[in-house]
């Protein structure tokens, strides 16, 4: 029973982790008639501006006018916001040697790599018996569009990215999240 058990275990984890994220729209709103839209800055500090142009770049090549300041005449809101942020990060990792020469100021306690894949990038500096290891980098993003006139939020989707910086991070999980932007009727004999 118990091994039964552990198997239905991984399968949940796996079919859960596979899992497609489905945007979430009003059924009745005409989107063709978005053509300009203005996005919001985003409230992240150190990564707003990126997660913004990422945003923007991706608008644009689905062929949307962008206003950058006056909102006048837009025909929605862009707005994004963060929910989970994980930068990349690298460890030096000295071998215990104490013969050797070098010194090397490392980090002795243990860390958290929670949600993060690990890589060996080699030695650090051509330094015998040190190792340099580095975490990927994770972002959870949402993006909403609002209709301006009755500020009423007409579609919505997030996704969480793992790159190997924070930038391919975020965009790849802006591409992903706007690929479905904006979404297609079904057609009538479906």
């Amino acid at each position: 029973m118990r091994k039964i058990l552990n198997i239905f275990s991984v399968a949940v984890f796996f079919l859960s982790s596979c899992a497609s994220v489905v945007p979430v729209y009003k059924q009745d709103y005409d989107f063709s008639k978005i053509k300009t839209v203005f996005v919001e800055d985003s409230a992240y500090s150190n990564i707003g501006g990126t997660i913004r142009n990422a945003v923007i770049k991706q608008l644009m090549t689905k062929g949307f006018y962008i206003k950058d300041s006056d909102t006048a005449g837009i025909d929605a809101v862009v707005s994004v916001s963060v929910y989970q942020y994980q930068p990349s990060k690298t460890y030096l990792i000295r071998e215990n040697n104490p013969g050797a020469s070098n010194v090397v100021v490392y980090n002795n306690d243990p860390f958290e790599l929670s949600g993060s894949t690990l890589y060996d990038s080699g030695s650090a500096f051509g330094i015998k018996d040190t190792k340099l290891f580095s975490s990927t980098a994770s972002v959870g993003l949402s993006i909403s569009v609002k209709d301006p006139k009755t500020d009423e939020i007409i579609w919505t989707s997030s996704y969480t990215y793992e790159g190997f910086d924070i930038d391919s991070s975020i965009e790849g999980a802006v591409k992903f999240i706007l690929k479905s932007f904006p979404p297609q009727k079904p057609n009538k004999g479906e």
